[in-house]
């Protein structure tokens, strides 16, 4: 997986309600946008990824929809198929 790349995401068995709901409520295709990295705002030794979703359904606030982007544990995430 590279950034840039478009993948479709399912959660692992073990990941974080967070997680799940992310995936459910924007995939489950994504755009790679960051390399797998330690972040600031996880005290842990987890990494994570940085992704925006393919689909446009959260709201933009005037009326309109955008992507949602976030970042979500590597460790937490599948990656069923990738297209590049």
């Amino acid at each position: 997986m590279k950034v840039g790349d478009t993948v479709k995401l399912q959660p692992t068995q073990g990941a974080e309600t967070r997680t799940k709901n992310r995936i459910r409520e924007n995939g489950p295709a994504f755009i790679v946008r960051t390399h797998p990295r330690r972040v600031s705002f996880d005290k842990g030794f987890r990494a994570w990824i940085r992704f925006e979703s393919v689909a446009k359904r959260a709201s933009d606030g005037k009326g309109g929809k955008e992507a949602w982007e976030g970042w979500l544990p590597q460790e937490e995430v599948e990656v069923l198929n990738e297209s590049r």
